[in-house]
């Protein structure tokens, strides 16, 4: 009996330690960081507390951070643990990519976000953003766009009182936050860049605000906002602006990736078809034919200026 007592005794630091053990697993905490640019630069920055690249860190490391400057990353998995974020810079550096993402919506202390030349983008969701003063997203280049977002909706983002969209396409911003009468302070500038300088322009964009009467006719508060671009007010229905846009056509490409020859769909008579590089530069160009061969050039992204005598279209393909 003196003999199992003792050896009781002795068992009990044993399980001690392994309580520890498992608690100690169970706090440390991780936010898996697929994307080896973002954990290097995390890394670098001194934030990874490991120093390894090996997928993850500590969400205790990453908690109080509040700026991150995130340059050639393509997956932002982990960003959304960033829980303190008050202001993130976002790049793809243009890499070819189609149909990118960023959704930001955890992130919810955020008051800046700049997003430049991430190749791809077509969606944005920064809903209930409340804290959100400035979004720009641009590309300074003079290539064909490489994000294209039909819709940026800054309906919840009732502090917002800086929008920039360079050389990023965008047919419609919503604006109806039921704050306007406090925004005294806006600036919304839409500027698209084409690939030749003939090309640049202040472009014209379907804007959903509280008073559409108001903004149109340039009364309060809508006089304070400096606003570059043509916009086209609206506060109910659908947009005049998007209904009758004779400059864009519909066209679609196919097939899509293509490997040697894509052909083009669309109700339009084609005068020309050029095609640009994901650097902005020109590869090569076509008359209107029934197929087009690309089979020469590099496996990669490439757009398709798609030219008619009623407008014109920009459309990515993927060259395997």
């Amino acid at each position: 009996m003196k003999q199992l007592y003792q050896q009781s005794i002795s068992i009990k630091p044993i399980l001690l330690l392994i309580s520890l053990f498992i608690g100690l697993e169970i706090t440390a905490q991780t936010t898996s960081i697929p994307d080896q640019n973002f954990e290097q630069y995390l890394i670098d920055e001194g934030i990874d507390s490991d120093g390894t690249i090996n997928g993850q860190v500590l969400t205790s490391d990453i908690a109080s951070v509040l700026t991150l400057n995130l340059v050639n990353i393509n997956d932002l998995t982990g960003l959304e643990n960033f829980i303190a974020l008050e202001e993130v810079r976002i790049s793809n550096g243009g890499q070819p990519n189609v149909n990118l993402d960023i959704d930001l919506t955890s992130n919810s202390n955020l008051e800046k976000i700049i997003i430049i030349k991430f190749a791809g983008l077509t969606n944005l969701d920064i809903t209930g953003l409340i804290n959100l003063e400035e979004l720009s997203v641009s590309d300074v280049s003079d290539a064909p766009p490489v994000m294209m977002l039909d819709e940026v909706d800054l309906s919840t983002n009732s502090n917002i009182k800086s929008l920039t969209l360079i050389n990023c396409f965008i047919d419609k911003i919503n604006l109806k936050n039921g704050n306007n009468h406090n925004m005294t302070n806006f600036e919304l500038t839409a500027f698209i860049a084409g690939p030749e300088p003939q090309d640049t322009s202040l472009d014209a964009f379907c804007a959903e605000v509280d008073d559409a009467s108001a903004a149109t006719a340039n009364m309060s508060p809508y006089n304070t906002w400096i606003v570059y671009g043509s916009a086209s007010y609206y506060d109910q229905g659908e947009c005049m602006l998007s209904l009758n846009k004779s400059s864009k056509i519909e066209v679609t490409l196919f097939p899509n990736p293509v490997q040697n020859s894509f052909q083009i769909k669309t109700s339009e008579e084609i005068e020309r078809v050029q095609i640009f590089s994901n650097e902005g530069k020109k590869v090569t160009y076509f008359g209107s034919q029934s197929k087009y061969d690309i089979s020469q050039l590099p496996t990669g992204m490439y757009f398709v200026k798609i030219q008619s005598n009623q407008g014109e279209a920009i459309q990515r393909i993927v060259k395997r």
